[in-house]
């Protein structure tokens, strides 16, 4: 899924959380709520998981083309 994608989704569903909130009358308690908001926290949490990854592939010198710096490592 690219970024864009993702950031679509997440914002989405931010946007139907916002709404079921106020549907329940701001009540952060209650099941419906609280079970969307939980799906959200796993989304998030994937999507903060692979952005890490991403980054630290990104940074790897042994995963840059000129990986000459691998050899003396």
């Amino acid at each position: 899924m690219s970024n864009e994608s993702m950031y679509s989704l997440i914002t989405k569903m931010h946007l139907r959380l916002n709404k079921l909130i106020e549907s329940k009358e701001f009540d952060l308690l209650d099941e419906e709520v609280l079970h969307y908001s939980r799906r959200l926290d796993k989304v998030l949490d994937r999507y903060n998981r692979f952005y890490q990854k991403d980054k630290q592939l990104k940074l790897d010198p042994c995963r840059l083309e000129t990986s000459v710096n691998c050899i003396y490592s």
